[in-house]
């Protein structure tokens, strides 16, 4: 079934969040305004503060804060390498473009592998919300083929009724017309019956 404007809203300002918080968890974006992760967070407590507005079932309030969820463990666990500008990366270089000693190549720690894990969890559970409103929008497409299909039959019941009615509406009044026609043609001939017997003892009198 379609959600409402309000709904729709929220979900476009969750999905650019999230598009946010991957590109932050994978590129390391910086903005020049603040803190990258502080203004996620600072999002992501509007969209669950948000929630308490919406005409969702219990169910899909518990699955959009569990989306929540997993994007504030996500972005707590960035690391604060993610945060540099490309300049700050590369001045850790000397004069002929080697690495400054002790520096190796920043390697992603545990808690990066499960917020990408997490993200693929959102992705799923986005996937899921598809396909459910796709079966809700299926089956009231069903719902109302059918209601059409019940209606036409309905029509057609009541038309066969309307003719039987009309049929014998003619036949009574056919046979009723009939039966005037005879009763009148006895009329005609009783009265025709007297007419010649006083004729007859008429035309017997002297």
């Amino acid at each position: 079934m379609s959600h409402s404007p309000a709904v729709s809203e929220w979900d476009n300002d969750y999905a650019r969040v999230a598009r946010v918080a991957s590109q932050l968890r994978t590129q390391g974006l910086h903005t020049g305004g603040g803190n990258p992760q502080q203004q996620l967070q600072q999002h992501l407590a509007r969209l669950d503060s948000a929630l308490s507005t919406l005409p969702l079932a219990p169910a899909e309030l518990q699955r959009r804060r569990r989306l929540i969820h997993h994007l504030r463990g996500g972005s707590v666990g960035l690391s604060p390498s993610y945060s540099r500008t490309p300049n700050s990366m590369s001045s850790g270089t000397d004069g002929g473009g080697m690495s400054s000693i002790g520096q190796s190549p920043y390697q992603p720690p545990m808690s990066q592998m499960a917020s990408a894990m997490q993200q693929q969890d959102e992705m799923i559970d986005e996937l899921a919300v598809g396909v459910s409103r796709l079966r809700d929008q299926t089956q009231v497409i069903h719902d109302e083929a059918r209601m059409h299909v019940n209606l036409l039959g309905e029509m057609e019941t009541n038309l066969e009724a309307a003719h039987s009615g009309l049929d014998e509406e003619t036949k009574r009044a056919a046979k009723l017309k009939e039966d005037q026609s005879v009763w009148r043609l006895q009329l005609i001939l009783a009265g025709e019956g007297v007419l010649f017997i006083m004729l007859l003892f008429l035309g017997l009198s002297p």
